[in-house]
C-alpha cells in the first residue's frame, strides 16, 4: 500500500509526501524492533525472577534436609555412644536396651538433593539470569558438593550396617525395626523419621539374650561400633559445618522448621 503510494509520489514529484511517506516507514520499522527488544528484555526478567525464585526455593528444601538428616542421625550417635558403653561395662544395659541401641546405631536415612533449577540453568548457558552474584556464587559451589549423598552412602554401605544386618535374625530384625526403628516426627512433615525415642522390645527374652551374647562375643564389633561412632561424629560437624558456610539458615523459613 505505502509502496504504491511512494511510486505514485515519485510520478507526480510530490517530494514532501515522499518524506512523509518514508519517515512513516522508517519509524514503523523502528517502534518494531523496540516492541520486540522490550518483549525479549521483559520475558527475560520474567524468566530471571522465576529462576531466582526457583533456586531459592530448591536451597531451602537442602537447608531443611540438612537440618532434617543431622537430627536423625544424631539419634544414630546417641544410640551407638549407648551401645559402647554397654558394650565397655561402662553402664549396665540389659540385652534388650543393648540390641535397641546397636540397631539403631546401624539405621540409614536418605535426604533428596534439590538441584533440579541450577542443573537447568548450567545445561541451558543461562546461570548469568542469576543477577544477584553472591546467590550466583553460593549455588555454584554449594551443588559442587556431595555432602548428603556421601553421608547416606557410608552408612548404606559401612561394615557395621552388615555386620548387625548378617547377624540379627530376621524375626527379630524386623521387630526391631517395627518396634524401635523409623518413628515419623509429630506435626513434621510426611517422611520425616527420627529413631531417639523411648523404646521396649516385646520379643522372648531367650532369643534377646542369645543374639546380644553373640554380638559382644565377636571380637571385632568394638571396633566397628568405634569406627560408627567417629564417622557418625564426622558427619554431624560437616552437616553443621556445611549449613554455617554456605548460610543454609538464611533460605530456611521460619515456617518450614523441623
Amino acid at each position: 500500500m505505502i509502496l504504491r503510494r511512494v511510486i505514485e509520489h515519485f510520478r507526480k514529484q510530490e517530494w514532501t509526501a515522499i518524506a512523509i511517506d518514508f519517515a512513516i516507514v522508517v519509524i514503523g520499522v523502528f517502534v518494531g524492533i523496540q516492541v520486540s527488544n522490550w518483549n525479549a528484555a521483559r520475558q527475560t526478567r520474567e524468566a530471571a525472577d522465576q529462576y531466582g525464585q526457583r533456586l531459592v526455593a530448591d536451597l531451602r528444601e537442602d537447608a531443611y534436609s540438612y537440618i532434617v538428616l543431622q537430627n536423625y542421625y544424631r539419634g544414630a550417635l546417641k544410640a551407638a555412644e549407648t551401645a559402647y558403653e554397654g558394650l565397655s561395662d561402662q553402664t549396665d544395659i540389659g540385652d534388650a536396651a543393648f540390641l535397641i541401641a546397636v540397631f539403631r546405631a546401624s539405621q540409614y536415612n536418605f535426604a533428596e538433593r534439590h538441584r533440579a533449577t541450577f542443573d537447568e540453568l548450567v545445561a541451558s548457558g543461562s546461570l548469568d539470569l542469576i543477577h544477584d552474584l553472591k546467590l550466583r556464587n553460593l549455588a555454584s559451589s554449594y551443588y559442587n558438593i556431595d555432602l548428603l549423598e556421601k553421608v547416606s552412602r557410608t552408612t548404606l554401605n559401612s561394615e557395621y550396617r552388615r555386620y548387625i544386618r548378617m547377624t540379627l535374625p530376621p524375626g527379630l530384625h524386623q521387630a526391631l525395626g517395627v518396634q524401635c526403628g523409623d518413628r515419623q516426627v509429630e506435626g513434621a512433615s510426611f517422611g520425616i523419621f527420627t529413631i531417639d525415642y523411648p523404646c521396649e522390645l516385646d520379643w522372648p527374652e531367650a532369643e534377646v539374650a542369645a543374639v546380644a551374647s553373640q554380638i559382644r562375643a565377636y571380637d571385632g564389633f568394638k571396633d566397628l561400633l568405634r569406627l560408627r561412632i567417629a564417622n557418625l561424629s564426622t558427619h554431624d560437624f560437616e552437616l553443621q559445618n556445611n549449613r554455617e558456610i554456605y548460610g543454609l539458615e538464611t533460605y530456611l523459613e521460619t515456617e518450614t522448621a523441623p
